[in-house]
């Protein structure tokens, strides 16, 4: 009997201590440790340095907020996770640069997200699911060193410099993602970088100048794309000529191989082009 007192006791002192906003609803983040906009859809600053993680959906305001400022996190070190609201819609530039997020982040939302430029730059982040997306913007983790894991959903263009030295990311794989543009050096000075599948059917049109460049342990890159994609200037600099990466294309129709080989814009490449292996 004791017991069950003592059991019923302590689930009471910690239902009571469940913090509250002015409507009665259970918060699991202090409002003093982030300012919002007036309309409470806008967070602006997160102003506690010691924060570790945050889970804006289990929060009853954090979970209205469809866009984060601007340098709304920028350089706070403590920070190690984040789970985004579902209502997300927009980031923008510098948000969490500089950041710790070595626990990752996690996206919820229904919507597509718009990126500003930056947006997880030099962070410690190690894997990331991205949402759906028009585009990742200019250098959106450039310089994320630990940044080993990355898996895309619908994404419409790469920005410049997006992904330039992430010197731990071995493999990009953009089978389902559709996108249509890789940026300028996009994925350069990603030294570990074996592997890369870029997008099916008709649906990619240009990669980069310098968008390789310097990755020397690419070892083939595999273009599902149904037509040349267009090369702007030299995507593949920096790579010995002895040292160049296989191009694996689809083995239907029975001519691509004749139309990549014939491409004079691929002219340079020929003799690394080949059919995906059976």
């Amino acid at each position: 009997m004791r017991k069950v007192f003592f059991f019923a006791f302590v689930a009471i002192t910690l239902v009571s201590c469940r913090k509250k906003d002015d409507n009665g609803n259970e918060v699991n983040v202090s409002p003093n440790d982030y300012t919002l906009s007036a309309d409470g859809l806008t967070l602006i600053k997160w102003t506690n340095s010691s924060t570790i993680s945050i889970d804006m959906q289990g929060d009853s305001n954090l979970r209205k907020v469809n866009t984060i400022a601007e340098n709304a996190f920028k350089d706070l070190k403590s920070l190690r996770a984040i789970t985004f609201s579902d209502n997300l819609k927009e980031i923008g530039s510098d948000a969490f640069s500089g950041t710790n997020l070595s626990d990752g982040v996690n996206f919820n939302s229904y919507s597509d997200v718009v990126f500003g430029e930056r947006v997880f730059y030099r962070s410690n982040i190690r894997k990331v699911v991205l949402p759906n997306t028009k585009a990742l913007s200019n250098r959106i983790f450039a310089e994320c060193r630990n940044l080993k894991e990355v898996t895309f959903k619908r994404t419409g263009i790469i920005g410049d410099g997006a992904f330039s030295s992430c010197g731990t990311l071995e493999l990009v794989d953009l089978t389902d993602a559709g996108v249509t543009h890789i940026g300028k050096e996009a994925f350069a000075n990603c030294k570990l970088l074996k592997r890369a599948i870029l997008s099916v059917t008709m649906n990619l049109k240009t990669i980069g100048d310098k968008s390789f460049a310097n990755c020397t342990s690419l070892e083939n890159v595999t273009i599902l794309a149904l037509y040349p994609p267009y090369l702007e200037g030299d995507p593949f600099s920096g790579i010995a000529k002895t040292k160049f990466p296989t191009f694996y294309i689809p083995r239907k129709p029975k001519d691509l191989l004749d139309i990549y080989k014939g491409d004079n814009n691929w002219k340079n490449l020929v003799d690394k082009i080949q059919l995906i292996p059976k």
